[in-house]
């Protein structure tokens, strides 16, 4: 408890005092000098109190006290004390039924979750902004993808107290299971190899997009699978293959499609539509286009989310700077995909 606040409640238990003692002397006063005298006090200490609870609501947050919040937020975060999480996250930011979502979702793991290199790079009554990298490593639960990440929590006052608002990650680094950076993805005469557990999976699909593709990259990691390809022709574009292993049980497909869209949303800050169609537990279509953000190439993204004997399958295909016109084109080619 701050000294304003231990002040405040003095004040409040002297002032009652103070008008015991004048209800003491009333029988010298007139009826109504008493009553304007008590509702003048009564406005006073109103003032006193109001002028405190703003000056205390607008004051520039210590950066210790910024600090003491993020590290209250990984703590409880890594406690599963769902509660007190979300007490560390803003009431009004827009993502904050999403995040509390993401919470039960998360409390299958255990995770051991490290927050360093803080700095606060902005800070008003209104608003701070505090860097930081964020390492998140896998002790028990099912599949993970170890990850560190890099990037800029904004934080607004609540009654006082400063919370987690937004959060702009910058970077991601793809750990293995020891928490170390991940080998770049193998190679075999100059070109990416698709080798590994899951590897046949993806590659016995059945895929109607030609021979025009050109494998870029292929990585596993705790039950996932990801191979990426290129066009042949002066296109910036690419398609996408994701692979989770029993996928239909930790998110399914209409699972994952929402996570897409509420991810993204707190991500880009240019201009964002996210669209979705014929989605259930099993299977679902959607697109979006990304315009004018800070980060992000202006870009288009059609795709299909599916579930096929427990796993999840996700076909991904991407345009930089230009527009897909032929959007049922794709949508019917990813329904074949089986």
């Amino acid at each position: 408890m701050n000294k304003k606040t231990i002040f405040g409640i003095i004040f409040v238990l002297m002032f009652s005092i103070f008008i015991v003692g004048c209800s003491e002397k009333s029988d010298a006063e007139e009826p109504e000098d008493k009553d304007k005298n008590e509702v003048k006090e009564v406005a006073d200490e109103k003032a006193v109190a109001d002028d405190e609870a703003e000056e205390e609501e607008s004051a520039v947050p210590e950066d210790e006290e910024l600090f003491d919040m993020l590290e209250t937020n990984i703590q409880t975060m890594q406690e599963k004390d769902i509660d007190a999480y979300m007490e560390t996250i803003h009431p009004d930011s827009p993502a904050y039924d999403s995040t509390k979502d993401l919470m039960d979702q998360m409390d299958v793991y255990e995770l051991d979750v490290d927050i360093s290199n803080l700095n606060v790079e902005d800070k008003s009554e209104d608003e701070a902004t505090v860097s930081f990298t964020q390492k998140s490593v896998k002790i028990d639960g099912p599949d993970y993808q170890n990850n560190e990440i890099e990037g800029v929590h904004t934080l607004k006052p609540d009654d006082g107290v400063w919370k987690v608002f937004n959060t702009d990650v910058t970077e991601q680094t793809a750990l293995d299971e020891d928490g170390e950076v991940m080998e770049e993805p193998a190679e075999a005469d100059g070109e990416v190899a698709m080798e590994g557990e899951y590897a046949d999976i993806l590659t016995d699909l059945e895929m109607p997009f030609g021979e025009d593709w050109v494998l870029v990259d292929y990585q596993e990691a705790d039950g996932e699978g990801i191979a990426e390809f290129t066009g042949m022709d002066e296109k910036q574009d690419s398609l996408a293959l994701h692979y989770v292993e029993n996928g239909e049980e930790l998110i399914g497909a209409e699972g994952f499609i929402d996570a897409m869209e509420e991810n993204l949303t707190e991500l880009v800050t240019g201009k964002f539509d996210f669209n979705k169609k014929d989605v259930t537990d099993k299977e679902g279509l959607y697109d979006f286009s990304i315009k004018d953000d800070d980060i992000e190439f202006d870009q288009e993204e059609i795709g299909r989310a599916f579930v096929q004997d427990g796993d999840l399958f996700v076909i991904r295909y991407t345009l930089l700077d230009e527009t897909i016109d032929d959007k049922d084109e794709w949508f019917d080619k990813f329904k074949q995909v089986k």
